[in-house]
């Protein structure tokens, strides 16, 4: 183990080795990895320690002495101040390299094997990275004259106020400036956080390019008739609200949401899919990434028309809706009661008769359609940040699939549960996505095979 090398205030001249999980730079001072925010790979920085554990430190960047040919200026003024985005200073295909380079790095830490005989393609990007996001969650206050919305400062419970944010679709953009006008002209009452008085707490937005259709919830502390006929008049097609009075709830919506212009959802759609999606239901942020994702499972599957498929944690059905036109049947599992109330709705709306949905936890449906005969011959993925439970991995171990193609947002869990699987399945390949533009997440697809004897 390597004690620690570093004091806290110490300054030291480092050299950026890569780009960590949450978008800083990684350099390594006498074998110990210290993180250093806004930093880039190849640079040469002068580092002031601000913390320092046993196996890594942290600094800030106190002088730059070589900055790399990639480093480019940020668009966003709210850049380094917002916690939203951590990759605007990397132009975008150094951003596409680097996150291919993060599977290669969480592989290479995790995974027992040879992690350079795994194919890991290059990432697919977005002609136009900017102006993609289809929802906003987002606090309201008073700036002192003005209702003004933001997001939280990096690390902090601080909120930053924002005006414009370039990642929003154009359409959240230019309701988010109706709906704080009017609410500034009618000098409604903001909730305030370190008095804990006041009513409106979060404005939620969503709308998709495809339809125009723009959906807004109100989040308050309580019942407000006037803020409520203030909403009614907004002119966007949903309009609802919810009551959310815990000042420590990490959830923004409460137990029950309020639609009143009788019309609580609004469509989205995925190529030739149509989705009605309330307010409280799970969609993708990126539309036009998500066709791409979904198209790269369906690659990554080859259907012929013949197969069984399982989609386990389905939230609404998508992605196992985007398989069944090629599949022989697939049936779709979640824990999420109300998501697999619509996915069944959904599915009936787009006129699939080949689809079916089950609510609870993913391994007793997985057992319980091998006892009536239902053997998948591939299973889907697309599980908690946390990975696949254990025991799922013991199933898969005992009870082998041809095919198991897992889709994972969280880097570290994915090469840990494949680890567990490779004595019996085999990574054909993986496949990078950018769901996020300018930000340090990376969507994956892995592809395993069983391995033959």
């Amino acid at each position: 183990m390597i004690k620690n090398q570093l004091q806290v205030n110490e300054n030291i001249l480092l050299t950026i080795k890569r780009i960590g999980i949450n978008g800083e730079g990684i350099g390594y001072y006498k074998r110990q990895a210290v993180f250093v925010e806004n930093a880039l790979p190849g640079e040469i920085v002068e580092v002031n320690i601000t913390d320092a554990k046993e196996n890594y430190a942290t600094g800030v960047i106190t002088k730059m002495k070589k900055a790399s040919e990639n480093r480019v200026e940020p668009k966003c003024p709210y850049f380094n101040k917002c916690g939203g985005c951590q990759l605007q200073h990397l132009s975008y295909q150094s951003q596409l390299l680097e996150k291919r380079n993060m599977v290669y790095e969480a592989f290479d830490r995790y995974y027992d094997g040879d992690v350079n005989k795994i194919k890991i393609y290059d990432t697919i990007g977005m002609d136009n990275p900017w102006h993609y996001r289809n929802k906003s969650s987002l606090p309201v206050r008073y700036d002192g004259e003005q209702v003004v919305v933001g997001m939280y400062e990096k690390h902090s419970n601080r909120l930053v106020f924002i005006h414009d944010c370039l990642i929003e679709n154009e359409e959240i953009k230019n309701a988010r400036k109706i709906i704080l006008s009017i609410l500034t002209k009618e000098k409604v009452n903001i909730y305030q956080p370190k008095t804990r008085k006041g009513v409106l707490r979060y404005i939620v937005i969503r709308s998709f390019s495809s339809s125009k259709q723009i959906q807004v919830t109100f989040v308050m502390t309580k019942v407000d008739k006037r803020l409520i006929q203030i909403l009614k008049q907004l002119p966007f097609t949903s309009l609802n609200y919810s009551i959310n009075d815990d000042p420590k709830s990490i959830e923004i919506f409460g137990n029950e949401i309020i639609c009143v212009n009788n019309n609580k959802t609004i469509e989205g759609k995925l190529n030739n899919l149509k989705y009605q999606i309330s307010p409280s239901a799970f969609f993708q942020l990126n539309t036009i990434q998500a066709i791409s994702l979904y198209e790269e499972i369906k690659k990554a599957c080859q259907l012929t028309g013949k197969e069984n498929i399982v989609d386990c944690y389905c939230g609404i059905g998508s992605i196992g809706m985007y398989l069944a036109d090629n599949a022989k049947e697939v049936r779709g599992i979640d824990i999420n009661k109300l998501g697999i109330e619509d996915a069944k709705i959904f599915a009936k709306e787009n006129k699939m008769n080949n689809i079916s949905f089950y609510y609870g936890n993913v391994l007793p449906h997985l057992v319980q359609f091998k006892e009536k005969g239902f053997v998948p011959d591939i299973i889907v993925f697309d599980p908690p940040r946390t990975g696949l439970d254990l025991n799922i991995i013991h199933y898969l171990q005992k009870n082998p699939i041809k095919k198991i193609i897992y889709v994972s947002c969280n880097l570290s869990s994915l090469a840990k549960n494949i680890n567990h699987l490779q004595k019996l399945y085999k990574i054909e390949y993986i496949q990078p996505l950018d769901m996020f533009p300018q930000t340090s997440h990376v969507e994956t697809i892995c592809k395993l095979v069983l391995r033959k004897n």
